[in-house]
């Protein structure tokens, strides 16, 4: 049998260690994007909230909207841990 060419794995890891890189990269801006579309939508809702209801349902939607968030916070931290 031939020996396998070291040139050739050499390459073959420096490409998925690129591709790595890549997806960490694209990974990070989509998790900013939902973050930033999240809390847009948030501070819509509340503002909407704060027009038509008053306080008691601003203070309900917040409080249920930070459970929601922190809920989704923890779960990606221990999937990262």
């Amino acid at each position: 049998m031939n020996a396998p060419d070291p040139n050739r794995q050499e390459e073959i890891y420096e490409a998925l260690q690129s591709v790595r890189r890549r997806v960490r990269g694209l990974t990070v801006a989509v998790v900013l994007l939902v973050l930033m579309v999240v809390l847009l939508t948030a501070s819509v809702y509340g503002y909407l909230i704060n027009f038509m209801a008053g306080d008691a349902a601003l203070f309900g939607g917040s409080t249920i909207g930070a459970a929601l968030l922190g809920f989704a916070f923890g779960w990606f931290a221990r999937w990262k841990a």
